[in-house]
């Protein structure tokens, strides 16, 4: 299959690389098919790819990058409600990263987007509780800055 991208060109991938999103993500309702594209610099960055609309990418940290303080509810109720399964061994969890041009970098810690990596369902979640908000600063770790985007498929999301 192959999915057209402003960013990263052409980029042929299986048809099981492909994320579902039932419901689509905030902002885009009818954006239902992504994949995910990594970068071979780093780890922690990632970008969830439209493949149906080429310049619609969004740049997403892990999760793993906050450490044992994220997220601070349980999310698992609210995976299996979304229909994305309630095994966390089987999840992955990205949050979107906005950094504007002379703005510092922020992420969207109240509603990260969760990926089952068996089922490839995903959805963004809006975690009830926490103490996070949608604009959380964020400095990408120096040992983890991504020098120029270059594409690397990856079947498991997180």
């Amino acid at each position: 299959m192959m999915v057209n991208t402003r960013r990263f060109g052409d980029i042929e991938i299986e048809p099981r690389e492909v994320l579902h999103f039932p419901v689509g993500i905030a902002g885009f309702p009818d954006e239902r098919a992504f994949i995910l594209v990594r970068t071979k610099e780093t780890g922690t960055i990632a970008w969830l790819q439209s493949a149906r609309t080429p310049s619609l990418a969004l740049p997403l940290v892990s999760a793993h990058a906050f450490g044992s303080s994220y997220p601070d509810v349980p999310f698992q109720p609210i995976a299996e409600r979304a229909g994305i399964g309630s095994d966390t061994e089987d999840m992955a969890m990205m949050v979107v990263l906005s950094a504007p041009e002379g703005q510092p970098a922020t992420v969207n810690l109240l509603a990260p987007i969760v990926v089952n990596t068996e089922t490839r369902v995903g959805g963004q979640l809006f975690l009830e509780g926490t103490s996070f908000g949608t604009r959380e600063f964020f400095a990408i770790p120096e040992a983890n800055r991504e020098a120029a985007p270059s594409p690397v498929m990856s079947a498991a999301a997180g």
